[in-house]
């Protein structure tokens, strides 16, 4: 968000409202996916290599949108 709008976010908490407000809802799906898999999965002791693929795969696409 700072990259592309000059806006900082200390945390990720609201994060993705924020990217919604700049019309990115794609990547306010990402963030939300992510932060659901880290609290359900990882937090809840349940990760598994799909888990993680998936995660990576958010990554990926997380810094793609970032360049």
């Amino acid at each position: 968000m700072e990259k592309k709008y000059g806006v900082h976010k200390d945390t990720h908490v609201g994060l993705p409202h924020l990217l919604r407000q700049h019309g990115e809802s794609h990547m306010a799906t990402a963030f939300e996916r992510l932060d659901q898999l880290r609290a359900g999965r990882w937090y809840g002791g349940k990760g598994d290599g799909q888990v993680v693929e998936e995660c990576l795969k958010l990554i990926a696409q997380i810094e793609q949108w970032t360049t």
